[in-house]
């Protein structure tokens, strides 16, 4: 056995024992509930709520301008804490969690490479965006023909340089699947201008079935017609999806049709929506169904959820309400007519759509109080200092610099 092949070996012990870990502490904390002790889940609870949530430094109200626009603040924005959009700023929402859902096109184990030695292509790209204060869980979908600029990196793990290529293709520069979803995490918060994403799930399309099947199935009204080599389903149609049906309804496209891949998308959307509200009814009758989620999909799944962030989403989750309105799309346009279709993202768009799912307004600065009987501010009071001839000349100036910024 090779030195590659050994460490990937490793790898996979390493994953399944760490998912193993996950579903025993999560039963540990349904049977502590069953138990009458809730210390153990509310001590779970307590460290994913503050694992998860990202950390955002005030806005210090003595800060001068200068400091305002000093570099720590441009690194604070570049890390998208904080966002300006249309000449006001905004900080990132802390109680906000993402989490990157990604659907790879393999059919063999997620850790398992294809004979091209590629790890897969990210065919489905979904932010699940958990608003813990207003019970909210909104969904932002990336279209996989998204051009963006996609990091290549050679086979012995090296960065070599960036081309604007489809999303997509990003997932299969890692060397190994949790590379290969942090690659994927860096190039969607890039996209978003540096939105913080705190995790990341990606899933292989063949594990879809076994998640669909634990809560029964689920039933849907297709919203179009699709013909593929060995089935077909049609709009308006009453489906119960099971088994390889559900699979099929989410992945398979009819590729002589222009944007075939855009209306796909929309039934990934449909299904999501249906799939979550039948999944909240399922785990409210068998609380240990997350546990077997997990144990479904240990060979098909690469994630850096942990316990904890389970025991804290969960009962936050079967509080939200889902339909399609809690699902918004990159904003931009399809391009055909080349080898591959390219979806150009319009981003003033993106940036207002960014802005109004993920920040809050930064309150402007208050204006400093007048003195009781003190008709001057602070600005226009005379400095002693200062040659009095000198003084409206200088302000004069001052005020025609900031018209020019403005």
């Amino acid at each position: 056995m090779s030195l590659v092949e050994k460490q990937i070996s490793e790898e996979k012990k390493k994953k399944k024992s760490r998912l193993k870990i996950i579903a025993a502490a999560v039963l540990g904390c349904i049977l502590l509930i069953a138990a009458g002790s809730g210390l153990g889940f509310l001590y779970l609870r307590f460290q994913g709520e503050k694992n998860l949530k990202t950390q955002v430094p005030a806005v210090s109200k003595e800060k001068d301008e200068a400091e305002n626009t000093s570099g720590s603040s441009e690194k604070e924005e570049q890390e998208g804490l904080y966002i300006t959009y249309e000449g006001k700023q905004y900080q990132y929402n802390s109680d906000v969690i993402n989490i990157l859902c990604l659907g790879i096109d393999k059919d063999i184990p997620i850790e398992e490479k294809r004979d091209t030695g590629s790890e897969g292509l990210a065919d489905a790209v979904i932010l699940a965006s958990i608003d813990t204060k207003e019970d909210k869980l909104n969904f932002l979908a990336v279209p996989r023909e998204t051009i963006v600029s996609v990091k290549l990196i050679d086979t012995a793990g090296n960065f070599v340089r960036t081309e604007n290529e489809q999303i997509t293709l990003q997932y299969a520069y890692g060397q190994t699947a949790e590379k290969s979803c942090e690659l994927m995490t860096d190039a969607v918060s890039n996209l978003l201008f540096q939105l913080p994403i705190q995790r990341y799930c990606a899933i292989n399309f063949q594990a879809l079935p076994a998640l669909n099947d634990a809560i029964g199935g689920v039933d849907l009204v297709s919203i179009e017609t699709v013909h593929w080599w060995n089935g077909s389903f049609y709009e308006g149609q009453q489906l119960h999806l099971e088994g390889q049906s559900a699979l099929d309804y989410v992945r398979q496209r009819d590729e002589t049709i222009p944007k075939s891949s855009m209306g796909r998308l929309e039934r990934q959307k449909q299904y999501i929506t249906c799939y979550l509200e039948q999944a909240k009814e399922a785990v409210g009758k068998d609380l240990t169904l997350p546990v077997k989620l997990f144990q479904s999909l240990t060979e098909n799944m690469c994630t850096n959820v942990t316990a904890a962030d389970i025991t804290y989403l969960v009962p936050e989750l079967l509080n939200m309400d889902v339909n399609m309105d809690n699902i918004s799309m990159v904003p931009g346009e399809t391009i055909t007519g080349g080898e591959h279709e390219e979806y150009h993202v319009d981003t003033e768009s993106l940036k207002q759509l960014v802005v109004q799912m993920f920040y809050t307004e930064v309150p402007a600065k208050e204006p400093i109080p007048e003195e009781e009987g003190n008709t001057q501010t602070s600005q226009e009071q005379p400095d002693p200092q200062r040659n009095p001839s000198s003084t409206e000349e200088e302000t004069t100036v001052e005020g025609s610099q900031t018209e020019d910024i403005n």
